[in-house]
């Protein structure tokens, strides 16, 4: 076994790289920079901690935040390897036992925040390490196109060219536009670095824009629906945070506050409380959630507009971590547009910077700010929108997400579900989404699998209907996507529920505006399908008669049609009064034939 993946099994407990982490640890391991662009969750710290448990030297970790940099730390130790800190916490001998260890190579990362190359002396402190690779975590604040610029990270490129011998440079970020990625190779002058940007997509988040009437009541509803999962509720104060931890708590849910003026142990058991699960809900302004792993939080709040694309999208993917659903809920008035204009109006002006500069981030931020008040506007499908923002393609529907549900309705897949699961099993799980979708279709590119039964069941079925079975079917858990030693699709334990089981697989699927009405009118029905036929059956009356649908019968009276489901005219009447003036045999015959589909189905 390759030392990579004995390190990856013995310290960090996982069988299997992800995609393109064993590319970048290879990539630093033979002496190339890298640039990995990889969303939040998709272990970007795992390379180069396995990277540089196998480079000789010291790996030197530059890290924005003092308390992320302690978890990664203790994390570290408790699995076994050897890493400190410096940072303005520790007393001066603090810091100069763990030089000493890292000189004696008993300490194989230090992680140090780029503020601390500012210090007098500090520098020279790192000088005397021998440093073989500088991983630079959210490089994208080097960047002053990017969203959380920081003039400190411009001290890295000048420390660098003063070390002895240059080292690897490895650059991180979750977030970062095509514009970005080329000022950080810039900046950090990367030498032909080997890239890595992993796609933008988060299939299993649901994201969804409401316009608030009453903000806190949508709060509350939105939680106490979540049925005591936990969640982050971001906040665009630190006040704010303090009143919505009261206002859920006041409502039954357990929440607590988290903002960066909040004394440093109060703010600490916040964390641990909400990390270990005991307070399901943590009110917090963006200052929390970097590098904090709990894989388990079912949706985030924003409560209120961020001021960007990438802040929004960092927090939001800080749910659903696990893989499994979760939801993003953004909570909108035109007014946090104003706020938002007004607080990069008033932003602190930086020493490090010239007035220019500072005009030039000012206007760069306006920018960003109107991307995401075209998002919160959109009417079109919100992945597609935070994807297109990333410089990746998408279709103009993905049938999870508050825009694409606003013009879709829910279709039982099951059969097609069944006909996909067994293609897979058939092919023994060595092919990939587009083979399986050529092999159902029975296309020519696929002709060395015509002998299987599933060769061409699905032949007139679009190809992106099939895709969008497949998709539902991950996001369920039922397909497995294998990306070693190649991408293919794998059944899961799942799968047997569907194929055996009796499970049945609903997708969501575009329709016209006024047919996805009919399915928001018709969804709380007793009898959901039926009360759809019935309400068609209205219309259609409603128009030959030229009078609106409620003159033919009412709401109530639809209901009464599907609770006691009329076989005859005579019962009709009884159900409607006798005062029925229009033709009975389109109610009746839609009855009748949801009786019929009841059968069918038993």
């Amino acid at each position: 076994m390759e030392l990579p993946y004995r390190l990856l099994r013995d310290y960090f407990g996982y069988t299997d790289f992800r995609p393109g982490q064993k590319k970048l640890i290879d990539a630093m391991l033979s002496g190339r920079d890298v640039l990995a662009v990889m969303p939040t969750g998709a272990g970007k710290s795992i390379c180069y901690q396995i990277a540089a448990m196998l480079l000789p030297g010291v790996t030197l970790v530059l890290s924005p935040l003092i308390s992320l940099m302690q978890d990664q730390v203790e994390g570290l130790r408790a699995a076994g390897i050897p890493a400190g800190s410096l940072h303005s916490a520790q007393t001066a001998e603090e810091r100069r036992q763990t030089i000493r260890q890292a000189m004696a190579g008993r300490c194989r990362l230090i992680y140090a925040a780029p503020e601390r190359l500012e210090q007098p002396g500090f520098e020279q402190l790192l000088l005397q390490l021998p440093v073989s690779m500088i991983a630079v975590d959210e490089a994208h604040c080097i960047s002053q196109w990017g969203h959380d610029f920081r003039p400190s990270y411009r001290r890295i490129p000048q420390f660098i060219r003063r070390l002895p011998a240059r080292p690897v440079i490895s650059a991180f970020t979750a977030t970062a536009t095509a514009q970005v990625r080329e000022d950080i190779v810039h900046a950090l002058g990367l030498r032909a670095p080997e890239r890595l940007v992993t796609s933008f997509d988060r299939p299993n988040l649901h994201y969804a824009v409401r316009r608030v009437y009453d903000r806190e009541a949508q709060l509350i509803r939105f939680v106490q629906q979540q049925d005591g999962a936990c969640g982050i509720v971001y906040c665009l104060t630190r006040r704010k945070t303090e009143e919505i931890a009261r206002c859920l708590c006041d409502h039954g849910i357990s929440a607590v506050a988290y903002h960066a003026g909040m004394d440093a142990r109060l703010r600490r058991s916040a964390q641990q409380r909400f990390i270990s699960g005991k307070t399901p809900v943590i009110a917090a302004t963006s200052a929390f959630g970097m590098g904090i792993d709990k894989p388990d939080v079912r949706f985030v709040v924003h409560y209120g507009m961020p001021r960007d694309m990438e802040s929004y999208y960092q927090e939001a993917g800080r749910a659903g971590r696990d893989g499994a659903p979760a939801h993003c809920l953004l909570l909108f008035d035109e007014a946090d547009l104003s706020l938002q204009e007004y607080l990069i109006e008033r932003d602190p002006d930086n020493p490090a910077l010239t007035d220019e500069e500072v005009e030039q981030l000012k206007r760069r931020r306006l920018e960003r700010l109107q991307s995401m008040k075209r998002y919160v506007f959109s009417e079109g499908c919100l992945r597609q929108q935070i994807l297109r923002y990333f410089g990746q393609s998408a279709p103009d529907f993905c049938g999870w997400c508050g825009s694409c549900e606003a013009a879709s309705v829910q279709r039982d897949v099951t059969v097609e579900a069944q006909k996909i699961l067994s293609c897979v099993y058939r092919v023994r799980e060595q092919c990939d989404a587009d083979v399986i979708c050529s092999i159902l279709r029975g296309e020519d590119d696929a002709r060395q699998y015509a002998a299987l039964s599933t060769f061409g069941i699905m032949r007139d079925s679009p190809a992106e209907d099939i895709a969008a079975v497949i998709g539902q079917l991950l996001r369920l858990g039922c397909l497995i996507v294998q990306e070693n030693p190649r991408k293919r699709l794998r059944l899961s334990g799942r799968a047997r529920e569907v194929l055996f089981h009796g499970a049945h697989v609903e997708l969501r699927v575009r329709v016209t505006q006024a047919e996805a009405r009919l399915e928001r009118e018709s969804r709380n029905s007793v009898r959901p399908a039926l009360a759809r036929a019935l309400r068609v059956c209205r219309r259609r009356l409603a128009d030959r008669r030229g009078v609106p649908p409620h003159s033919i019968f009412s709401d109530r009276m639809l209901e009464k049609l599907a609770d006691r489901l009329p076989r005859t005219e005579q019962e009709l009447d009884e159900i409607v009064g006798g005062s029925r003036k229009w033709d009975a045999r389109g109610v009746l015959k839609a009855v009748e034939d949801y009786r019929k589909g009841e059968e069918n189905t038993r």
